[in-house]
């Protein structure tokens, strides 16, 4: 028995040892896409028309999403679209607890100060770029000469094609991209299903596989008041896919550290993460205290708490994996033979030889400057959400009198449009959780530098935390948009003169603020970039070209298959059903977040409970990813990114598909359950028979 075991895990280890030498891996840019990777692996090479098409499908609304119809109907997770449910929410109508379904196009919601992209060009400005900075110039100087060029060239795509621009910064700066977006300004809330059936499981699923969420919702962008008319949309697979089927996902995938040096990646293991999730830890403590106060805290507060919970589970995800000595080693050994590689050649020890000297330099003057950095820095950039709109109003006035290529990023002609929606928009604010939220950041200053810190002396003026934040969140008249609004008419002259007390708070933060903004352009930013595209260039030397960048938020394809994963002694199906949903809830009494949605308990008996629910692929994914369709070879849709599961934390770091997942909903559960639960023909209708 012990050596028929041995054989069979023997054969198991060199099977996934062997799949994960042709992993996956990749999230790869629209204008350089593996084909030749992609045939090898699956015998299929997606076509310039599939990839266009699937390009101009994918949505981005900070997340992502896709056109799923001709009428501009969005389908996207619940999860992105719950801050659109809680600011349209109301005591008499939560639409975070019951959900909310537009019976038609009249009745569908609109959702102030936000918008949507479309990616319909992208164009290599590396060159333009490169050119604009200095031979001799400093590594700051060339950080700032690069900005001023950067902002001339999003400046001119926005003046002369109409279109929003951003140049994307890639390989740590070997490579820059400028995308070409296509903006709606008028988005509405269609459909989005009621909190318990989007996160059935609650945080103790948040991250696993099997899962049984209904993670989805609709919007739908409009032009000129009526829904937008578009060529590109994904059309249904209502047949599904199968185990082992190939699959694409176009998203927009947050940050990743891959080319991140190891020194880089220990620091975040020792300094940052600790710090981050200690303070997230607080945050939750406090937003459970205020949610329990009452039906109506819990409303407001939910989905703050929801991110918190999120974030943390994230985060100790890809601490665990910092912390793991085995992606620890494999990043070693990778970096190692870097350095051998360079170290061995004259020519590329000459151009790339103290790159990673400069960095473990920034990370000296990081650690220096820690305490600094964790409580004033990010003061300004974490900031209760009235205190953000003072903090940026302020800024905007003193930014706007710069030449252009001067201003801070945000503030840049080509961003005016965008900022002043974020200003205008008519979003709820709750000053009971303002005051809150402003007097624990500022007690997190407080403790983190003590009260004899000048600048803690000069923020809070003698006061607690607790006392100032009550006095200038009472005071203050930042809660009204047409305030906000008449402060930045006429490029914020009202500015000077105003004497709101949340203004004045953020005139005494703003100064040091920026000051050490600065500082850490100059001695960390600007290093590491520098540094960073120095590493980038000798790999594309020594290794070739055909790689893809770190994440960015930008647009990018990655595939792969259908497929479970082995965990411990068993194996992980690639699909769950309706069926396993109703038997976890059972398994756990059909109570608290396992609790079966009352809409789904009624129409039980209608659903045909066999449908796959959620499904789970290799595909490379991350944070920001939440959103994508998944297609077939067709560039059919056939599901939708929800989540990873924990295994895939530590991908943020180091590459690993052994068991890490992309984690999805099934097509075939969204149309069902806008049939047989939601009663939601119309939509189903728009999007099968919208051919």
């Amino acid at each position: 028995m012990l050596k028929k075991s041995f054989l069979i895990f023997s054969f198991l280890t060199l099977f996934f040892f062997s799949n994960s030498l042709i992993a996956d891996e990749g999230m790869w840019t629209y204008d350089a896409i593996p084909f030749k990777q992609i045939e090898e692996r699956y015998g299929f090479k997606p076509s310039q028309e599939f990839l266009d098409h699937l390009r101009l499908s994918s949505v981005n609304i900070y997340a992502s999403s896709s056109f799923v119809s001709k009428d501009g109907l969005i389908l996207t997770n619940h999860h992105v679209a719950l801050f659109a449910a809680q600011m349209l929410s109301t005591p008499e109508h939560n639409f975070v607890k019951e959900g909310f379904v537009a019976e038609n196009i009249d009745k569908e919601l609109p959702i102030p100060g936000i918008s949507v992209r479309v990616l319909v060009e992208i164009k290599d400005v590396t060159k333009e770029i490169e050119e604009s900075v200095r031979k001799d110039s400093s590594s700051q100087e060339a950080k700032e000469e690069r900005e001023k060029k950067i902002a001339s060239i999003e400046g001119e795509c926005l003046k002369k094609e109409g279109l929003k621009g951003e140049v994307v910064s890639l390989f740590g700066g070997a490579k820059y991209s400028l995308y070409k977006y296509k903006e709606y300004k008028d988005v509405r809330l269609v459909m989005i299903p009621e909190l318990q059936a989007a996160f059935f499981g609650g945080d103790y699923d948040n991250f696993t596989y099997p899962r049984y969420d209904l993670d989805f919702a609709f919007l739908r962008a409009y032009e000129n008041g009526k829904p937008v008319k578009v060529e590109n949309y994904l059309k249904t697979n209502l047949n599904g896919i199968k185990d082992g089927d190939l699959v694409f996902v176009s998203g927009h995938p947050h940050d990743t550290n891959r080319l991140e040096t190891l020194s880089m990646l220990e620091f975040r293991r020792d300094f940052s993460m600790p710090f981050e999730l200690d303070r997230l830890y607080k945050l939750r403590v406090l937003l459970k205290e205020y949610s329990s106060k009452g039906v109506e805290n819990e409303r407001r507060a939910r989905t703050m708490l929801y991110y918190v919970e999120n974030g943390i589970k994230s985060l100790e995800g890809e601490f665990k994996g910092l912390k793991d000595e085995n992606l620890m080693a494999k990043k070693r050994k990778q970096e190692e033979s870097l350095i051998n590689a360079i170290e061995n050649d004259e020519k590329l020890k000459n151009k790339y030889g103290d790159a990673f000297k400069e960095i473990e330099n920034c990370l000296i003057w990081e650690k220096k400057h820690n305490k600094d950095l964790k409580f004033k820095l990010r003061l300004w950039y974490e900031g209760s959400g009235l205190f953000a709109y003072a903090s940026k109003v302020l800024t905007y006035s003193e930014e706007i009198s710069k030449p252009d290529s001067e201003r801070l990023k945000g503030y840049n002609d080509a961003d005016l449009q965008d900022f002043a929606t974020e200003i205008i928009a008519p979003t709820p604010i709750y000053k009971d959780l303002e005051e809150l939220l402003l007097a624990f950041n500022l007690k997190e200053l407080e403790n983190g530098t003590g009260k004899d810190d000048e600048f803690v002396k000069t923020v809070l003026q003698g006061k607690t935390p607790e006392v100032l934040a009550k006095e200038v969140i009472e005071g203050t008249k930042f809660d009204d948009p047409d305030f906000r609004k008449a402060l930045i008419d006429k490029q914020g002259k009202k500015v000077a003169k105003c004497k709101d007390p949340l203004l004045e708070l953020a005139r005494r933060i703003n100064p040091t603020m920026r000051e050490w903004e600065k500082l850490y352009k100059d001695n960390v930013e600007a290093v590491e970039e520098d540094a960073l595209t120095k590493i980038a260039k000798a790999q594309f030397e020594v290794y070739g070209i055909d790689t893809y960048p770190d994440g960015t938020g930008s647009l990018r394809l990655a595939f792969g298959k259908i497929a479970g994963y082995p965990q411990e002694s068993t194996l992980i199906p690639p699909f769950t059903t309706f069926y396993g949903l109703f038997d976890r809830s059972y398994g756990f009494g059909n109570r608290g977040d396992f609790a079966i949605p009352e809409r789904l308990e009624k129409n039980r008996d209608e659903v045909d409970l066999k449908t796959p629910l959620n499904f789970v692929c290799t595909a490379d994914i991350t944070g920001g990813n939440s959103g994508s369709p998944v297609v077939d070879k067709e560039g059919n849709l056939v599901g939708l990114v929800f989540d990873g599961n924990n295994q895939s934390h530590p991908n943020t770091f180091v590459y690993d598909e052994y068991q890490a997942r992309c984690v999805a909903v099934d097509i075939r559960a969204i149309i069902e359950s806008l049939r047989k639960i939601y009663k939601a023909d119309n939509i189903a209708d728009e999007m099968t028979k919208n051919k």
